[in-house]
């Protein structure tokens, strides 16, 4: 120990003259160094032992059942992403199984692309996709374009799954 602090002495000196780096050095230094590295305070935590095993390919109802989405109440949402591009607004209708997308911003507004939940996914989820091929502002007479998995968020953003 005495060894150590006739050591420490003379380091403190040098790092004093060598400038203000010389006050962390003196407080570093006057630390005696450990020899192991501490041990870690928290183990991670082990996976849990309920967890199923994955299965080599989920069909589309269990994962559609895994997937709950949070829809935002009906209206309209300006400057959202969907499927990573961000649109001008969306409309969110019918407690959320169906949301219009105006893609090209003109006023006013035409919806040019439709998301619709006709399977029982589950909230906040949606199975077709539709564009409004024939320029009449309805759906109803255009086929389906898409059909996937796709999620909307609280803020109204989609994304596919």
């Amino acid at each position: 120990m005495i060894r150590t602090q006739c050591l420490a002495l003379p380091l403190l000196v040098f790092l004093a003259a060598c400038g203000d780096s010389g006050q962390q050095a003196a407080a570093s230094a006057s630390t005696p160094p450990t020899s192991k590295p501490a041990p870690p305070t928290s183990k991670p935590a082990p996976p849990p032992a309920s967890s199923p095993a994955p299965s080599a390919a989920p069909d589309a109802s269990s994962a559609a059942s895994a997937l709950k989405g949070n829809p935002p109440p009906d209206g309209k949402y300006e400057r959202v992403t969907v499927e990573g591009v961000t649109v001008p607004m969306i409309n969110v209708m019918e407690k959320g199984t169906v949301v219009l997308v105006d893609t090209d911003g003109k006023k006013p507004r035409t919806w040019e692309e439709q998301y619709k939940r006709k399977r029982e996914t589950g909230p906040g989820t949606f199975d077709i996709h539709k564009v409004d091929a024939n320029k009449n502002d309805k759906f109803d007479d255009d086929a389906i374009d898409k059909e996937g998995l796709w999620l909307i968020d609280e803020k109204g953003n989609i994304t596919k799954h």
